[in-house]
């Protein structure tokens, strides 16, 4: 990498080049707020300590939020994990789907590049790297560049900065009926020709941006009880798919495939199997969410009260610390 350290570094960071140092002393030089856009995390080795020195930071008085996406995918998924962590340690959070950025603001410095906040990519992984202390940088550069990254943080705040009311659950319980339904002819069987299969595999994008908007949505009521148990449904859904998506992908139709029939009875009856408990799941889903008055019986809007003051003074503290002149 290239630059001056007191002020920026950029470039290539090549495998074996260590990055630790330099993410976490953007966490210890904070004072007013910490923003954090992300998409992968840990909580293993140096990303232990990227989250102890955020929960000293929230007890410090400086307000955190992490601004992440909800993250169905995947048998490692720890986002589940995140959440908690933040709600638990009074860390504002902002579920957003579409998110794969990375970076990582103060009102004293600013990274943003391709690495995750994980150990591997900050000591192991070739990434894309930019470091500014932009409290030594002045002109057009600071003010236009950070004021991107601040309107971008303040579109997310406002949406999430409405307050739901009991009479929104009705609503969220059948659009959530509604998009399982949505979901449910993407995801065909398996007959000799592989066509359906193919459209399968082609509906991923479309299956995991239902089901990210869906728990988007439930995440702007927060009720922690409620919002687990719709997360727990979504992810189960889109596990079974995934099931589906890779025996599909491994045995029926990949890259390489050229014949457009598959006439092996094993494959076709375990794909057919995979798609019946995709299906079971979901109706598994909608049966307990329609009748499950319980759940719902009881909402407290403590945690997102919580979550909305947390953004409400990053969103002071943003404008009051600088004004990117």
């Amino acid at each position: 990498m290239i630059g001056n350290n007191r002020y920026s570094i950029w470039g290539i960071k090549d495998s074996g080049e260590d990055i630790t140092t330099e993410i976490l002393s953007i966490l210890n030089n904070a004072n007013s707020f910490i923003i954090v856009g992300g998409y992968n995390f840990t909580f293993k080795t140096a990303g232990y300590s990227f989250f102890s020195i955020l929960k000293n930071k929230v007890r410090q008085g400086v307000p955190v939020l992490m601004i992440i996406p909800s993250n169905l995918t995947g048998y490692n998924n720890n986002q589940p994990a995140i959440i908690n962590f933040c709600f638990t340690n009074r860390i504002g959070l902002i579920l957003n789907g579409n998110n794969h950025s990375k970076w990582l603001m103060t009102e004293n410095d600013l990274y943003y590049g391709s690495s995750n906040f994980t150990d591997t990519s900050w000591k192991h992984r070739i990434e894309v790297v930019t470091i500014h202390r932009h409290n030594h940088i002045y002109g057009s550069w600071k003010r236009r560049t950070l004021l991107d990254f601040r309107l971008f943080i303040q579109r997310e705040i406002s949406k999430i900065n409405r307050r739901p009311t009991m009479a929104a659950i009705p609503g969220l319980i059948a659009n959530t009926i509604a998009v399982w339904n949505r979901i449910n002819p993407l995801v065909l069987r398996l007959n000799p020709s592989i066509e359906k299969v193919i459209l399968t595999l082609r509906n991923y994008g479309e299956v995991e941006t239902l089901l990210n908007k869906n728990v988007e949505e439930w995440f702007q009521l927060y009720d922690m009880k409620v919002f687990k148990r719709i997360y727990e449904y979504n992810a189960n859904i889109f596990k079974k798919y995934n099931d589906l998506c890779e025996f599909a992908y491994l045995n029926i139709y990949n890259e390489t495939t050229e014949s457009i029939e598959i006439i092996n009875e094993e494959i076709i009856n375990e794909y057919n199997f995979l798609h019946s408990e995709f299906v079971k799941t979901i109706e598994r889903a909608t049966s307990e969410l329609r009748d499950n008055k319980i759940l719902f019986s009881e909402i407290n809007f403590q945690t997102l009260e919580e979550n909305l003051n947390i953004l409400n003074k990053i969103e002071i503290n943003i404008s009051n610390s600088d004004n990117y002149e």
